[in-house]
């Protein structure tokens, strides 16, 4: 339902009048408003329902405005109004699909994170990316034709999420895709993507050769640039190690099993290699390696207590500082977020976190640092799977490592959980609902 009445411009600084409005529906959970001006000018949109926060978009001057009202909760019905002007109309948004409205589970305290975007696999259930608000309801989605690999976002806000089957999507926040890089069997792309300084992306890709008659896979590291249309190999394992200097080839199989991509603080790159127990930086012309940190030929050996195994999501802090959740799959029935600090030729862990009751996620898991110092940390599995204690569950910890917020979540499996400040353009202005 739309509501529009002129308004009466006596003087530039007058408010224009709005010649038409009207809504579209780009993707779940979103609707994008069409707003004709009588002359250009910017816009503000504000748009709330009655259990939510109010929300505010700011769009710059223009004649012509497509706004989007993004982080809707199903099966609401909002109410929106363009300031200055009489503007004003209603939507309705979708149900939740079935298959999501058990994925949440019971959830105890207050996070810091506004969003958390939870990277969900379940062969009987649902599968794709999910996007939490600050009351752990859904308010985005999509759908994967297969494992939700990982994610990362661009400078223009577009997700770009790694879909096993499908390969790169770039998605818009308010649902529409954008374009894709399809997923390519002479070099498989698999567990990770990351936005790159020049907006561009870096994806992980197998890259396999025949050592004595078997062939293995390697891993290597491609840029996609999706303006240029163009996808360019920048370094590959087989140009650094071999097994003189490496844990020993396989007879046949995946060598390396890299886990995981970041961009560090020197335009370094980390990747994380999840056979090797190890985490490796290169440097960012791609020639060398410029540390190994834990496993087999570390340069930067952690030792005792705090060896990390079968790790994922490292990334790298301010003061040579590293974050991992580490799977602990030599250490077993518990898994950690664990945060490094680097010396020299050593490293040892400065934090740590593990939840009670303990919580072993064999094969998956991420920790992510706010800019609070707090951190949330996903337990990934399932009970059972791979031996799995289970469940899949999320916390936020102070730096104290104290639990400030919990959360369930029924699925098989989560790969990671990403923490955001918002899904598009849209601010939250109150914390309550309803016009003044």
């Amino acid at each position: 339902m739309l509501g529009m009445g002129a308004c009466t411009a006596t003087t530039e600084s007058a408010a224009p009048a709005v010649v038409s409005a009207s809504l579209a529906t780009p993707g779940p959970f979103a609707r994008s408003l069409d707003l004709e001006l009588s002359r250009p000018a910017d816009v503000a949109v504000e748009y709330w329902t009655t259990d939510g926060p109010r929300l505010r978009v700011d769009s710059p001057v223009s004649s012509r405005h497509v706004v989007p009202l993004t982080r809707l909760r199903a099966g609401r019905t909002y109410t929106y109004a363009v300031a200055g002007t009489l503007t004003t109309g209603t939507f309705t948004t979708d149900p939740l699909p079935a298959d999501l409205r058990a994925v949440i589970g019971a959830a105890t305290g207050t996070r810091t994170a506004p969003l958390l975007l939870l990277h969900l696999y379940d062969p009987a259930g649902f599968m794709g990316y999910v996007l939490l608000d600050e009351s752990n309801e859904i308010v985005w989605y999509y759908r994967a034709a297969d494992f939700p690999y990982g994610m990362t976002r661009r400078a223009n806000g577009d997700f770009v999420v790694m879909d096993k089957q499908r390969g790169l999507v770039e998605i818009s926040p308010s649902g529409s895709v954008v374009r894709t890089l399809a997923q390519d069997p002479s070099h498989e792309m698999h567990h990770d993507v990351v936005a790159t300084p020049a907006n561009t992306l870096l994806f992980i890709a197998f890259d396999d050769r025949t050592v004595n008659g078997a062939v293995v896979r390697g891993d290597a590291i491609w840029e996609w640039n999706p303006e240029a249309g163009t996808s360019t190999r920048r370094w590959t394992a087989w140009d650094h190690f071999s097994a003189a200097n490496a844990p020993a080839l396989p007879v046949a199989g995946e060598w390396l099993h890299a886990n995981a991509l970041a961009i560090g603080p020197r335009g370094n790159v980390l990747m994380s290699v999840h056979h090797w127990n190890q985490v490796l930086s290169i440097t960012p012309d791609w020639q060398r390696i410029e540390w190994r940190l834990g496993g087999t030929g570390a340069t930067t050996a952690v030792t005792g207590a705090d060896v990390f195994s079968g790790q994922h999501s490292a990334r790298e802090l301010a003061g040579n500082h590293v974050l991992l959740f580490d799977n602990g799959i030599d250490r077993g029935r518990d898994s950690r977020a664990v945060e490094y600090v680097l010396d020299g030729a050593g490293a040892h862990a400065t934090w740590e976190f593990h939840p009670q009751p303990l919580n072993y996620a064999a094969i998956i898991g991420s920790a992510r640092r706010l800019a609070d110092g707090n951190t949330v940390v996903a337990f990934g599995t399932s009970a059972g799977i791979v031996g799995s204690s289970g469940p899949a569950e999320i916390y936020e910890v102070s730096p104290a490592g104290a639990p400030m917020w919990h959360l369930l979540v029924n699925t098989q499996l989560m790969f990671r959980a990403e923490p955001f400040d918002a899904l598009g353009a849209e601010e939250v202005v109150a914390g309550t609902s309803g016009r003044p």
